[in-house]
């Protein structure tokens, strides 16, 4: 076996290795690690030379003691992961507002930021799902569909005819959706089996049906101007068809899959769960709608809205379970981008590139503002990156997993389109 292999196939086994109550270990020594930054007193500048020679020939040591054992080498990995290259400024974005953990995807990879603030990179992906409950991620890699502990590991890599986008995990966490090249395909879960499930959709992502049953999973994606409703095992039987209409931009259901609601750029419209039309909702005047997000329990939408010609963004929100108007939840200079729900329905989290800021807002209450400032800085390690994605929340997930079995685990939260 040749030497390269030999290190690989280590690399690999020593990154699979995982000692009892890991996760548990990484938080308390997360939680040192911040609470011994904190209580540092700021030295002179005479002596940051030595101090840092000191500090990395101890870092040597430690690290050198850790990559003897796997439990070493998960540890080492965490350490990279979370400080590695530095942040001058935190290397913790501080609390989230809301418990859970949320998938950010950014031009350094996809993170996974936990509740207490701090990160995890995952790797170099540009787009990525949440399985039910938050067992796994699905991500996209070129040419390779990823599934992916929340830890980093890769339990599988599926190569793909075309570029992968838009992942989507069905609510019984045995079939993904994704799109590769211009085609729709299903791979199951345990990357056994994959068929396409259409030609020539798209790049609206495809939506899951929340209905928990294993032998009959549906999904709803958009072909030409209409969206189609199938089956998603082979051949994919035909279950409704939306009349033609504008290309939506993204594709909902709300609670219990009753109703399929689809964003198009000036309007909302509402079919049932076979495609019929029962209502358009339309955007204030002059504004286009440029993402969305279902509230968990499929009630509320909350949609980012911009003047085609103006310099402002907005955000609305409409109420699905009633015959409303939009509401205008917040309007601020600029364009918002990453629209996800917190997992609980209470916070709204999107991203203010023109300021480098994330907002959470919280609809059901006035005033109720929070922001993390330098967001491109915090994900691309210290330096502040000039051009370039802004950093995606993708999604808004569960803090810990109920169990280890995919079905019958509560959905995450998706985010808006890229």
């Amino acid at each position: 076996m040749r030497r390269a292999e030999f290190d690989r196939r280590l690399r690999h086994e020593l990154h699979r290795a995982r000692p009892p109550r890991a996760s548990d270990a990484e938080r308390r020594a997360w939680h040192v690690v911040r609470a011994a930054h904190a209580a540092r007193v700021p030295a002179r500048e005479a002596h940051r030379a030595r101090r840092f020679a000191l500090a990395a020939a101890a870092a040597a040591l430690a690290l050198g003691a850790l990559v003897l054992t796997p439990a070493g080498a998960k540890v080492g990995d965490w350490i990279g992961d979370v400080v590695d290259p530095p942040d001058t400024t935190s290397v913790s974005l501080g609390p989230l507002p809301a418990k859970g953990r949320l998938l950010v995807v950014a031009d350094s990879g996809l993170w996974i930021v936990q509740d207490d603030g701090a990160r995890r990179r995952l790797g170099r992906f540009r787009d990525a799902t949440w399985s039910p409950g938050g067992l796994f991620v699905a991500a996209a890699r070129g040419r390779e569909l990823v599934a992916l502990e929340p830890d980093g590991d890769e339990r599988w890599a599926r190569p793909a005819p075309g570029r992968v986008s838009v992942p989507r995990w069905s609510p019984d966490g045995y079939r993904i959706a994704y799109r590769s090249g211009h085609d729709l395909w299903i791979v199951t879960g345990d990357n056994d089996a994959r068929w396409r499930l259409a030609r020539g959709v798209r790049a609206t992502p495809p939506a899951w049906k929340p209905v928990p049953e294993p032998e009959r999973q549906v999904v709803a994606f958009a072909a030409g101007d209409r969206v189609r409703i199938v089956e998603a095992d082979a051949p994919g039987r035909p279950l409704g068809v939306t009349p033609p209409g504008p290309p939506p931009r993204e594709i909902w259901w709300t609670e219990g899959g009753r109703r399929l609601v689809t964003v198009a750029s000036r309007g909302v419209r509402v079919h049932d769960s076979r495609g019929r039309l029962l209502r358009t909702i339309a955007l204030p005047r002059g504004r286009v709608a440029k993402g969305s997000a279902m509230a968990p329990g499929g009630r509320r939408l909350a949609i980012i809205a911009r003047r085609p010609a103006g310099r402002s963004s907005e955000l609305l929100v409409i109420r699905l379970d009633r015959r409303a108007s939009p509401r205008d939840l917040l309007s601020m200079p600029g364009s918002f981008e990453g629209l996800t729900w917190s997992i609980d329905g209470r916070l709204l989290v999107l991203g203010l590139p023109d300021s480098g800021q994330w907002l959470f807002v919280r609809p059901r209450r006035s005033g109720g503002l929070e922001s993390v400032e330098r967001v491109r800085r915090r994900f691309a390690g210290g330096v502040e990156p000039r051009t370039g994605a802004f950093p995606r929340p993708a999604g808004w997930c569960y803090a810990q997993p109920a169990n280890r079995t995919a079905s019958g685990q509560p959905p995450c939260s998706s985010g808006s389109a890229p």
